[in-house]
């Protein structure tokens, strides 16, 4: 019975988070006053910025494991709520100290199994850091601390906490961003000094002992992008990556490096190209590394009324017999094209996140259905690029290199600039690179609210 009310508290408060959302939403566009408030309450002072966002999902995957007959692979039904506020305080007129706390929690109602089903989840500082422009009366922009990083693409440098899930994905790092103006450039200096424990630098509240990575990360990046049109540019990079003190048990130690070359542009008004290319080299685990891996889209915009685009790609990320010799993902391991498989199918043939050992081709549409809706549909053939080592046992045939194929489609709904609705769906059908023990199709459905201040 106390489980039956927790449940029924939980979905409770969910629905009228989001029936408050609809009602706000509703009145906001026309609501100077309230557009009033909100604007007094992100700046109440010249000196202070404050932000403030929520997002509600309630999530349900069938089959993550391929096998829904296994123990273990049942069905996985859950609330997830997020909810974050942060402050920008501003010190001088270069200088602001950034601050913000994150926090998930969430509640299973299936597997049965999960016990408890309500996970309280830590309160921790995702971002705390000293932002400092015009350092040394230069182009220069300094940030020391925990901070988000985004560099080019996002393809490899983009999350620096992959086993938090959609959490956060932070860096506990040192950043230097120089602006060459008469180049119309920017360079990039980071270095990193990610940990496993979440309680590294600053204990959370509520800690429970969660691993952010699986090993303790530190590295170095060298970003160089420079633009050589209105569309166009070119990006060089070198990424440093070393792995020590492992946390679990396929945790890594070695070091890796990967140079890149992204180059993008316009081939006419409506065609646009993205390309990607990335070697690697290094050892980990005592393996020497000969990677690869390209990241490439071909783009045509419609520019009708609807915002037509479609979008064809290919992504390789080399693959060998030994999976610890398959290219590494540096600091990109997060789900930017699926979901359901990037999170869960790709810890098959590896990792989570990591999504090596493939070929993809895929292509994207994206709509606007309506002013405020748009929709994007997506097909992907995924294949191997070697079979592992693992063949013939852990649900992998001997010699299959078709991995299956992925259909996914997200509609969202923007009521306004501070309220949004998503609705997800994907499936996987498996191919030969699995065996008759993991040949089941996997499916994920996902709603989403998102509210910010």
């Amino acid at each position: 019975m106390e489980r039956y009310q927790i449940k029924t508290n939980v979905i409770c408060v969910m629905v009228i988070f989001c029936l408050a959302g609809m009602v706000f939403s509703a009145s906001n566009e026309t609501d100077n006053a309230g557009d009033r408030w909100r604007s007094l309450l992100r700046n109440p002072t010249d000196w202070l910025e404050i932000e403030a966002d929520l997002r509600l999902r309630a999530e349900y995957d069938n089959n993550r494991r391929l096998d829904k007959e296994a123990v273990g692979h049942e069905r996985v039904v859950f609330p997830r709520y997020r909810a974050r506020i942060g402050a920008k305080i501003k010190l001088t007129d270069d200088v602001n100290f950034n601050v913000r706390f994150v926090t998930e929690p969430r509640y299973y109602i299936k597997p049965k199994t999960q016990d408890p089903p309500f996970i309280r989840n830590e309160v921790l500082p995702d971002k705390l850091n000293l932002e400092i422009h015009n350092a040394f009366d230069l182009p220069l922009t300094i940030v020391a601390g925990r901070q988000d990083i985004l560099l080019g693409s996002g393809w490899l440098i983009s999350d620096g906490t992959p086993l938090d899930g959609g959490r956060s994905a932070f860096f506990d790092a040192l950043r230097f961003k120089y602006e060459i103006a008469s180049q119309d450039a920017t360079f990039d200096f980071v270095l990193i000094d990610n940990h496993a424990d979440s309680a590294k630098y600053f204990e959370p509240f509520h800690d429970r002992d969660d691993d952010l990575i699986e090993q303790d990360e530190q590295g170095a990046i060298f970003y160089l992008a420079k633009r050589t049109g209105e569309r166009s540019g070119i990006d060089l990079y070198l990424i440093y990556k070393l792995y020590s003190e492992r946390a679990v048990a396929n945790g890594f130690e070695g070091e890796v490096y990967t140079l890149g070359l992204r180059k993008y542009g316009a081939l006419s008004d409506k065609w646009e190209y993205s390309m990607e290319f990335a070697p690697q080299f290094g050892h980990k685990n005592g393996n020497n590394i000969q990677a690869f891996g390209t990241n490439n889209q071909l783009i045509y915009n419609f520019k009708d009324e609807k915002k037509n685009k479609v979008i064809l790609g290919y992504e390789y990320l080399s693959g060998n017999d030994d999976r610890e010799k398959h290219f590494d993902k540096g600091f990109g391991r997060v789900d930017t094209w699926s979901v359901l498989y990037q999170g869960n199918l790709d810890a098959i043939d590896g990792r989570a996140y990591d999504s090596a050992n493939l070929h993809r081709l895929y292509v994207d549409w994206k709509t606007n259905l309506t002013e405020k809706t748009e929709l994007l549909s997506g097909y992907s053939l995924l294949f191997a690029d070697d079979n592992t080592s693992a063949g013939g046992t852990g649900g992998m045939s001997k010699s299959g290199l078709f991995k299956g194929q992925l259909l996914r489609s997200m509609l969202r709904y923007k009521v306004s600039k501070n309220i949004e609705h998503r609705l997800e769906g994907e499936v996987f059908l498996p191919g030969d690179f699995y065996n008759n023990d993991r040949n089941d199709v996997a499916v994920f459905f996902r709603y989403g609210f998102y509210l910010t201040l």
